[in-house]
């Protein structure tokens, strides 16, 4: 089980009055397509369909045993999002979870929306109690991966991530 008041430095409560973090909502679908068109573009993934995204995360939003997504907004407006999938695995006896997406709006980073965005996922709550939580992350993003460092990510020894799409 993690800790979410173990993860990073404590968040502090005028910079939560400065954003909100929330569960995501149907209406929210149109502004998390923009963001993750500009996470792709930014991460060099190709192929980004925004009527397809947005089926495949209403499919997560009406189904939360599929995952969960939170928003970063200020105001109407979205600044981040982060899409947390769950499934079962034996090797970590129970349910893992994986920060599938985290982009915070370039205008936006620096001002702690991406770990209250963390919290948010990383709580009790948000994951579910799962026994292990894991992300990947560009190897070109440096930023990134020193932000997970600090958050007590690490490269999982003696393993690659591999993919076979269809």
């Amino acid at each position: 089980m993690f800790d979410p008041a173990a993860i990073g430095p404590k968040i502090d409560s005028a910079t939560l009055k400065i954003f909100e973090i929330r569960p995501c909502k149907l209406r929210d679908l149109a502004g998390i397509s923009l963001l993750a068109r500009a996470y792709w573009k930014f991460e060099g993934v190709s192929g980004f369909k925004a009527a397809k995204y947005k089926k495949l995360l209403s499919k997560i939003l009406r189904n939360p045993s599929l995952g969960k997504v939170w928003v970063a907004a200020e105001g109407n407006r979205l600044i981040g999002y982060l899409v947390m999938v769950f499934l079962i695995s034996l090797e970590y006896g129970g349910i893992s979870s994986e920060i599938d997406e985290l982009y915070v709006d370039r205008r936006n980073r620096g001002r702690g929306v991406g770990l209250a965005l963390l919290k948010a996922a990383i709580s009790r709550q948000g994951c579910r109690g799962a026994t292990a939580i894991s992300l990947r992350v560009g190897k070109s993003n440096a930023a990134g991966i020193r932000f997970y460092r600090r958050l007590g990510f690490r490269p999982r020894a003696g393993f690659l991530v591999m993919d076979r799409k269809r």
